[in-house]
């Protein structure tokens, strides 16, 4: 299957075409149909663990969309009214998997046959998905290293990165192999819009220290060190930073900080992985608010250093937030008629009451030497 996914075939440029060329052969004006669809910005919308929706101009990618949490099976009803609160201001055309996990790779079946569009994920997402009924074509395996032009605007590239780690481990990546963890992915975005290109690299998991600048060896295959694979994909790209950077801070992030923030430039930072664990209110809940949610107080050196190097923060609070990402920066948006539609309040956390996050008793989120 060719590696980058066909937008005249999924997207209405077919028709437009075809309207452009009938309104020429009537006498219409063809002036009015070259308008600019260069996208002006990238809406940002959080929806709970490491679940991202972006809309860039006409161009809606998912990356997760776990709704259900611990659970081993999708939740049909719970993804339809995810899906309808995503559909307030935009679309899903494009999914993406980080890692398989039960909080994160579990639902993307469902999603794959509610929305009819394709997905990039590990091999197991994609063999669970034919499994549950969706069709074969419908996802495409990752194994690192490739390149996707998702729209004219658009292009997404596979980091192979690794997953998190807690103090004194250390993890091969070799999905179970010689005791290693899943094989992880983060993706590279580049989005060309009216002003100026975007940048942006997210994954839902990673981890600090050795493990970055460790090649991950799976079945006899060398798959590189994260950090040169994402060098790679920069130097693909033709970039030398990236502004925004979103990471799964469960612990160590500080360690990936240290090196990402100075090396690729990031400007602005927005943490994820938050409030799929049970904490002391109760477990994941898409309907009803995070249980717990980021808090700088538990991540101090990462707050420190972020504060050094000049880094905006932008921390989400509840499902749903939104922001926009365009030319002058990263701003809050107002995405309380999608809040909604899932029952949560406009602003602000809730309705579920909130708890301390439960990793802070377990001392991984920094260790004693970090």
């Amino acid at each position: 299957m060719n590696k980058k996914i066909s937008y005249l075939k999924s997207r209405p440029v077919i028709a437009a075409l075809l309207a452009a060329s009938l309104l020429g052969a009537c006498g219409g004006g063809a002036q009015n149909l070259t308008a600019d669809a260069t996208p002006e910005s990238v809406r940002m919308t959080w929806f709970g663990i490491t679940n991202w929706h972006y809309q860039i101009g006409d161009l809606g990618v998912m990356l997760d969309g776990e709704v259900s949490f611990p659970s081993t099976t999708p939740n049909p009803a719970t993804v339809s009214r995810a899906y309808a609160a995503l559909k307030t201001h935009g679309t899903v055309d494009v999914m993406l998997v980080g890692h398989v996990h039960p909080d994160h790779s579990v639902s993307m079946p469902e999603w794959l046959k509610q929305t009819g569009k394709h997905a990039y994920a590990p091999q197991a997402v994609c063999d669970a998905a034919v499994k549950y009924g969706v069709p074969a074509a419908q996802c495409t395996a990752i194994n690192g290293g490739e390149k996707f032009e998702l729209s004219p605007y658009v292009t997404m590239r596979v980091v192979r990165w690794v997953h998190s780690v807690g103090c004194g481990v250390f993890d091969t990546g070799t999905d179970g192999a010689n005791g290693g963890g899943p094989s992880s992915y983060g993706f590279l975005f580049t989005a060309r819009t009216k002003a100026k290109q975007l940048t942006w690299f997210v994954h839902d998991s990673g981890a600090g220290g050795a493990e970055l600048v460790t090649d991950r060896i799976a079945n006899g295959r060398n798959f590189g060190a994260p950090l040169s694979n994402l060098a790679a994909a920069m130097k693909d790209a033709k970039i030398d930073n990236f502004e925004l950077w979103v990471p799964g801070p469960e612990s160590r992030t500080v360690q990936q900080a240290r090196v990402i923030v100075p090396a690729f430039g990031v400007k602005y930072f927005i943490p994820h992985h938050i409030a799929e664990r049970p904490s002391s209110t109760g477990p994941f809940n898409l309907l009803t608010g995070p249980q717990y949610l980021y808090s700088k107080v538990d991540f101090p050196k990462l707050t420190a250093f972020l504060a050094a190097n000049n880094v905006a923060e932008f921390i989400p609070v509840n499902y749903m937030d939104a922001w926009s990402y365009d030319a002058t920066g990263v701003k809050t948006l107002d995405n309380a008629d999608a809040k909604a539609l899932l029952g949560l309040p406009a602003s602000g956390p809730g309705p579920m009451a909130l708890g301390p996050n439960p990793r802070l008793g377990t001392g991984t989120l920094e260790c004693a030497d970090d």
